[in-house]
């Protein structure tokens, strides 16, 4: 509801609010209750004049396509989205900040996604000032001519879900065909499948290091109150945003590089290190030669990618 307590006002036409559905989520297998009706009355009661769809059955990430295609119908002309889920808790300053993100980016094409949430591909350029590669996508930007570019892979994508629900999806299967179509995944969850989208089309999505909002997704689809302290996500900051040190047309081909860069050393941590680091705590591995050693290590990471 941080939506509502912005600097800059919302228009509350053009805000679609999509409330997906209990049947067939995780919450109900966990045997959790069921809220849909409470969120929706609620959204209705804060957001009178926005768009709410609920829906019983719970068919996330075909909602969020159907979504996009509503909004697509709705307003061709218009040149960004936001997107913003519900466990990410927008500072009051979080609009105003990324619609100037926007026009800095809007005569470069490359930049395809901007956001504030200073969750940065690279951890370790967290808490920084600065622009750099973006991680994962909870509150953000995406321009339209990207979203209708990628639409045939997100079609395939949700045909090979096949109707399962989507935290029982089957990440191999979708990890298979992503690479069929040139996504090589550093994650099949949804976040990352449009960060893969970004990387396949030559685009960029990019954040601040800086926080200004903070999220609060400690127990969900993705996470753990156990892994959601591991990952240590940044608070929001007091430090006010300068849109006068953002220069996207010098920026961009930096931006590119750390992306690739930082887009590879996810991989490398999600499918080569630790398949490295099996293969390597073998018995008969030690006992091989140097080379015979460096050969085998190449191999195993070209099958763990391939």
């Amino acid at each position: 509801m941080s939506l509502s307590a912005q600097t800059l006002p919302v228009d509350q036409t053009k805000l679609y609010i999509s409330i997906d559905g209990y049947s067939g989520s995780k919450a109900e297998v966990q045997g959790k209750p069921d809220n849909t009706r409470a969120i929706e009355e609620l959204a209705r009661a804060t957001f009178p004049n926005a768009t709410i769809r609920r829906v019983d059955v719970n068919t996330f990430p075909e909602s969020l396509r159907y979504l996009e295609d509503s909004l697509l119908a709705s307003h061709p002309n218009a040149t960004w989205f936001g997107c913003f889920e519900e466990d990410y808790v927008l500072g009051p300053d979080y609009l105003a900040i990324t619609a100037q993100l926007c026009s800095a980016a809007e005569p470069i094409d490359d930049i395809a996604i901007v956001a504030a949430t200073g969750e940065t591909l690279d951890p370790d350029k967290r808490d920084l000032e600065g622009i750099f590669p973006i991680g994962h996508l909870w509150a953000y930007f995406v321009r339209v001519a990207h979203v209708r570019e990628r639409r045939e892979d997100l079609e395939i994508f949700q045909q090979q879900m096949n109707g399962r629900p989507y935290w029982d999806r089957d990440k191999s299967a979708l990890a298979l065909v992503m690479a069929s179509r040139g996504v090589f995944p550093v994650g099949v969850g949804n976040d990352h499948h449009r960060l893969n989208l970004a990387f396949k089309f030559n685009r960029i999505g990019v954040t601040t290091g800086l926080s200004y909002g903070e999220y609060i997704g400690a127990e969900g689809e993705h996470m753990t109150e156990k892994s959601f302290a591991r990952f240590n996500f940044s608070p929001p900051t007091s430090i006010p945003f300068n849109i006068s040190t953002v220069d996207f047309s010098a920026m961009v081909s930096d931006l590119r590089d750390q992306f690739r860069a930082d887009f590879a050393k996810r991989l490398a941590e999600r499918y080569v290190i630790p398949k490295i680091r099996a293969f390597s705590a073998q018995r008969g591995f030690q006992k091989l030669s140097r080379w015979r050693r460096s050969a085998e290590l190449f191999g195993q990471a070209i099958r763990a990618l391939f």
